[in-house]
């Protein structure tokens, strides 16, 4: 494709009179992100990656208590081992080698391959393995960890070396193509190896007493010859388990590797029918599960697709079972002779893009079964009657969670409760017990199996419900303070703020409102107390638990409890700890004008944390301290180079909107802002953004909305307010807030040009755009992505991307209308805005893909029609074999060079570029970008 290059961008790479440049599109990949952040179970060291958007990063390692920082070129995936004696990884090619090989079209087995690294701490020495596919590293006790080689490629046969037919039909595929690769066996502190060959699978056991694996020894017949070993690391011995004829796979293994499970089936045909083995302290493996099992449903075996998982305790292991599997017919009939037909029946419980879409899942269900290896017994938990069980392993509890929701699924095209039906199951005998019939809501089993946690929408409050379903205690709380969202503003049932937890020996549950934290005494007639004294809703603050062991079944009163908090009205965050019971205000431990959105990590054994720290002037980066957040050690400089651009800054802005609600947005200014200047505005908005302002916006390729760093930093104000909605008038609403501040924004700022005025919104912000430009011609121009522009036909359509129907959300959510087609039709009129198309004068640039799987395409195409009946000036860019949102970074880089051309050009005066100025037609479709700029002249 040629390529024609704007010479303003050029420009914006040049400092003048020592002003830093704008922000260009050729800066995107420079810029970079933190992720993969760990920290060692003692404390002592930190692992974390910094990528760019797309070519090689680093993989850094810091010792905490030196500040000795080490890195490694393109690596990922790090994991320390017990005790931190050293650290392993990937590393992965190099982006351009990977690019190339791609571009010569090599086949999988000639792309470039990942390589191991291992690094002994606090040393220097390196082992480095090349052809990895993949690693496990146990997490307690041993230093014996396990990787996978890739295949080897074979070598190029000299030109004359030339093998007769004859002779190459004497060998199978499987002669040629092995299906497993060498797994080895390495102790990197010892510098100690076992290599086995033809391993498929393998397991570590989490404390690092087993490595288990499946080989498949291939040969000349088409039977395949499984063994399954375990390895075991004290003796540093391997152990056959098991052999046979058949095949063999999903091994897995309990905490302590005192037990390895795997499917096996001596069946050679296509279909196989499953049975499970279990090998307990190294002994052979024997069947505990197939189809001579009493427990097993007649006609159902082990499921292939089913995942295998132990108890933490190891006394248990979760499988799946479900129909055994049966050959097909012979088909004997060609493609050409077969017809084919969707039937939908107004009975069906899920209509049929719903059914299309859940088709593999379905036909891979499996239905969860348990097996006690402390009895030796096998009971079903679910089946078709009760397809989810919930089941948590690390819970020591009797019971699971049993739900169906079968008899409600027609429901969901309309309905946004799920109802269902509920089950306490006791996996010791099987029994199940029904607690609750068609229920609408949340619904939570505690861990340890005493208690089932309820939220009633009609009543808006938490039950707790005993085991057996009857009402143990209904949960409010004095002053009778919402439990639910205040803020709800759809035509359905407010959510619950949730809760944080159980306490030890499930004494007491702890509830959220918005502010603060409750505990509720689940025996007895003790009344509920604040923990958090009430210190949040009396300063504004929303308090959250915060949980610092992943593992954590409860939460200890005994102990500080540590809190994230956020203030709603200046949006401020931070931590803060907390002693419940002791009548006492939380106390801060940090608290800025910043945004903390990764959460805590906490090292195992010690009081080392690791967070994240952003701004919407600091890149998200790295930090660690201890747990009071004291002897703070800033870790990742991930972008430097934003202090040579001209960046962004950002304040809140609050109004009175038309409607006489006190709204809050966010304005955002370049750096350089001069208050006597005049700006061109941008409006770009969703529902409520406000609580966002201290969140990093980091340069990146569009994939819908305007990047508002890189807006800003090229002259834009950008003006993004929150929107409350009133059911059945989601356009007014919009309305209400959005033009309220627009007008408060000009009448309080002169720096804001009044004739430059634009517009910027996606989705749902897309719609209320191509409505609001309906209503008023105040905007210069406007962008509008995906919008759905006529909610009569929208109304009755699918959502491709689940298969389900759009009626749900025009009657209880996001769309607001409250209400069916038949019931409220002129509401649909009047908020679809295909139908006030003469009333637009504001040039528009719409966006619309013809994969869309959230809004349909032709929502877009019904716009641009009318749009361009009426010669309406208006663009539509429609992405080929791409979402709702850009997927592919190709196209997310053209759609940010054409959203800023059109802005630059209606809000700023620029030439108007080739495709807007003549379109590109289909001839010329991949043969010019039409980027350059054209002239009048």
């Amino acid at each position: 494709m040629r390529r024609f290059f704007i010479f303003s961008f050029l420009l914006t790479s040049i400092t003048i009179n020592g002003q830093k440049p704008p922000l260009d599109h050729s800066v995107y990949d420079s810029w970079k992100s933190v992720s993969q952040t760990l920290i060692s179970d003692n404390g002592e060291w930190t692992a974390y990656t910094i990528n760019p958007q797309q070519g090689d990063g680093w993989l850094y390692i810091n010792n905490n208590q030196t500040g000795k920082k080490d890195s490694a070129s393109r690596g990922t995936a790090p994991v320390f081992s017990p005790d931190c004696r050293y650290i392993a990884f990937q590393v992965i090619p190099f982006y351009a080698e990977t690019r190339q090989a791609k571009k010569k079209m090599l086949k999988e087995d000639q792309m470039p391959k990942n390589s191991l690294e291992i690094r002994i701490l606090p040393g220097n020495e390196i082992v480095s393995i090349p052809g990895v596919k993949s690693f496990a590293v146990p997490s307690e006790k041993s230093y014996w960890m396990a990787y996978l080689l890739e295949k080897k490629v074979p070598e190029k046969q000299p030109a004359d070396s030339v093998k007769t037919k004859k002779e190459d039909m004497k060998k199978t595929a499987k002669d040629t193509e092995p299906e497993g690769t060498d797994l080895v066996i390495f102790n990197p502190l010892a510098n100690k190896e076992f290599r086995y060959p033809d391993v498929t699978e393998y397991v570590v056991a989490e404390n690092g007493r087993s490595i288990s694996f499946i080989q498949d020894f291939p040969d000349t017949t088409k039977i395949d010859n499984f063994k399954v070993t375990i390895f075991d690391v004290a003796k540093e011995t391997p152990k056959v388990i098991f052999e046979g004829k058949g095949n063999a796979k999903k091994i897995s293994t309990d905490r302590s590797g005192n037990y390895t499970s795997f499917i096996y089936s001596s069946d050679t045909s296509k279909v196989k029918v499953y049975g499970l083995y279990l090998s307990k302290s190294f002994n052979s493996a024997t069947a505990i599960a197939d189809t001579a099992n009493k427990a097993m449903p007649a006609g159902w075996s082990v499921g292939e697709n089913g995942s295998h998982m132990f108890s933490d305790d190891g006394t248990r292991l979760y499988f799946g079972t479900a129909p055994k599997p049966v050959k097909e017919p012979e088909d004997t009939l060609l493609d050409e002779e077969k017809y084919k037909v969707d039937i939908w029946s107004w009975d069906d419980r899920q209509i049929q893009p719903m059914q299309k879409k859940q088709l593999d899942q379905e036909l891979k269900r499996t239905y969860q079964a348990v097996y006690h290896t402390n009895r030796n017994i096998m009971f079903q938990l679910a089946d078709t009657s009760i397809p989810t069980v919930r089941v948590n392993p690390k819970s020591t509890s009797s019971y699971v969670l049993g739900i169906s929701d079968k008899k409600y699924q027609k429901l969901s095209s309309w309905e946004t409760r799920r109802y269902a039906d509920y089950y306490v199951v006791n996996e010791e005998t099987g029994s199940r017990t029904e607690i609750l019939r068609g229920y609408p809501s949340q619904v939570v089993l505690s861990p340890a199996g005493k208690y089932v946690l309820v939220w009633s929408p009609e009543e808006k409050l938490w039950k707790v419900l005993s085991k057996t379903g009857e009402i143990h205690k209904v949960i409010q709380v004095p002053g009778n303070f919402p439990l639910y969202d205040e803020l709800n503003d759809t035509p359905d049932d407010p959510s619950p703020y949730g809760f944080a937890g159980w306490t030890v020996d499930e004494n007491h549950v702890l509830i959220y409102d918005r502010y603060d934290i409750w505990s509720f005494r689940l025996e007895g007639k003790e009344d509920p107390v604040n923990i958090t004294n009430g210190f949040g809703r009396s300063n504004n603050l929303r308090f959250r638990y915060v949980k610092l062991d992943p593992d954590e079944l409860f939460i200890s009163v005994k102990d500080p409890i540590y809190l994230s908090a956020f203030d709603f009205s200046d949006k401020e965050a931070g931590f803060f700890y907390v002693r419940p019971f002791k009548n006492e205000n939380p106390v801060k431990l940090i608290f800025e004008k910043a945004s903390f959105s990764y959460g805590v990590k906490k090292a195992k054994n010690s009081n080392k944390i690791l967070w994240q720290k952003e701004s919407f002037d600091l890149s998200p980066d790295l930090y660690v301290s201890d747990l009071n957040f004291t002897g703070i050690k800033r870790l990742s400089v991930s972008n430097p180079q934003q202090g040579k651009y001209n960046w962004i800054t950002a304040e809140l802005f609050e109004w009175t909107s038309f409607d006489k609600q006190e709204l809050q947005g966010i304005l955002y200014k370049p750096e350089d802002f001069n208050p006597a200047g005049k700006y061109p505005l941008i409006v770009y908005f969703y529902e409520r953004s406000s609580d966002g302002l201290y969140r990093y916006n980091a340069p990146a390729p569009s994939a819908s909305t305007i990047n508002r760093s890189f807006a800003v930093s090229n002259g834009y104000l950008l003006f993004v307010p929150d929107i409350p909605y009133k059911t059945g008038y989601p356009g007014e609403s919009c309305f209400n807030a959005v033009i309220s501040g627009t007008h408060a924004l000009l009448g309080k700022f002169s720096f804001i040009d009044r004739d430059k005025l634009g517009l910027d919104g996606q989705s749902w912000g897309g719609y209320q755009i191509a409505w609001l430009v309906t209503r008023t011609d105040m905007f210069k121009c406007a962008y509008a992505g995906a919008p759905v522009s006529n909610m009569t036909s929208a109304y009755g359509g699918i959502r491709w991307e689940t298969g389900i129907s759009r009626m749900f959300q025009y009657e209880h959510s996001q769309s607001r209308i409250g209400g069916t087609l038949w019931e409220k039709p002129l509401l649909f009129i009047e908020n679809s805005p295909v139908f006030f198309v003469p009333k637009i004068n504001t040039p528009l640039l719409l966006m619309h893909n013809d994969a869309d799987g959230a809004v349909p395409w032709y929502q877009g195409i019904e716009f641009i029609m009318a749009l361009r009946r009426l010669e309406k000036p208006a663009w539509m860019l429609s992405y080929n074999n791409e979402a709702h949102n850009l997927e592919k970074r190709p196209n997310r880089k053209d759609l940010s060079i054409r959203k800023m051309q059109f802005f630059n050009h209606y809000l700023k005066g620029s030439e108007m570029p080739y495709w807007m100025k003549s379109g590109i037609s289909q001839v010329e479709k991949g043969k010019i970008d039409g980027y350059n700029l054209v002239t009048d002249n």
